[in-house]
């Protein structure tokens, strides 16, 4: 005779919660990750030849961390944490550099660097001259003396010195000298033009409006009668690329060294950025791929 075992009611019915228990587990968690769980979003565009690329940048000369351009309204203002070199210039709206990777707008280094960036990268470019705005002109290089000597009685035509002082010369007439600021008497004889110039000793002048200088003495006597204004330059190493100005022929320079133990200082009328190692902070903005 073949006896039934009895069902466990309470087992079953155990099992039965476990799987349903289970379940709705597995249903919350597929809810959550539905839901709730960040999404990957689109492959960002890594810039390449041919693509639009919006950035924001610093730019300054490697060598005196001088600021010479920038994008961000912000850093123009801020000359505190940022001091401008003498070439920085202020414009009317600040606004990303927009330009095609490749097209030629911008210097090779900076085309360059920021290739293989996406949008919201940040890095730093070092671009050497031959990869930015190439090569200094030594003939736009002059080295003078700190402590400097300029002649007393100068003659040249009356073109030159037009050109020179702005006005035509006039017998007995007084000028004054635009380099120095000092008054320069004229004497024309024949189409030639004799300037006299007459600072006074101890004087202080500022050549170019850029820097102090102080005429230390003249010697009507020297160099065979044409006589020596002797001029102290009060420039220093810490002045490089903050001093800069205009030549009376309207060519801008900029003092690019001081060397104390020579007892020098030069003066260069290449562009501040010609011959230069340039560094930019650059913050890509946004990078579209137009082809």
């Amino acid at each position: 005779m073949v006896r039934s075992l009895p069902r466990d009611e309470s087992a079953v019915s155990g099992w039965i919660l476990f799987v349903a228990l289970v379940v709705a587990v597995a249903v919350v968690l597929g809810a959550y990750y539905v839901y709730f769980t960040p999404k990957a979003g689109p492959t960002p565009v890594v810039a390449q030849q041919g693509d639009s690329i919006h950035i924001d940048y610093i730019g300054t000369f490697l060598e005196s961390d001088l600021v010479f351009d920038t994008s961000n309204a912000s850093v123009a203002r801020d000359n505190a944490s940022y001091p401008k070199a003498s070439s920085f210039s202020w414009r009317a709206t600040w606004t990303h550099l927009t330009f095609t990777i490749g097209d030629g707008s911008v210097i090779k280094g900076f085309d360059q660097g920021v290739r293989d960036l996406t949008a919201g990268q940040a890095t730093t470019i070092v671009v050497p001259a031959s990869l930015g705005y190439g090569n200094a002109d030594p003939s736009k290089i002059f080295v003078h003396k700190l402590l400097e000597s300029v002649p007393v009685r100068v003659t040249m035509n009356e073109t030159a010195f037009i050109a020179y002082y702005k006005t035509p010369p006039v017998t007995g007439a007084q000028a004054t000298d635009p380099v120095y600021g000092w008054p320069v008497t004229v004497d024309v004889l024949n189409g030639i033009v004799t300037v006299t110039n007459s600072p006074v000793p101890r004087q202080t002048v500022h050549p170019y409006g850029a820097w102090t200088a102080t005429v230390l003495g003249i010697d009507d006597t020297a160099n065979n009668g044409t006589g020596a204004v002797w001029i102290q330059n009060r420039l220093d190493p810490g002045q490089v690329d903050l001093v800069g100005g205009t030549a009376p022929n309207g060519q801008q320079f900029y003092l690019s060294t001081v060397d104390l133990n020579a007892e020098t200082y030069t003066l260069n009328f290449n562009r501040q950025v010609v011959g230069r190692t340039l560094e930019f902070q650059i913050t890509v903005v946004q990078v579209n791929r137009l082809t």
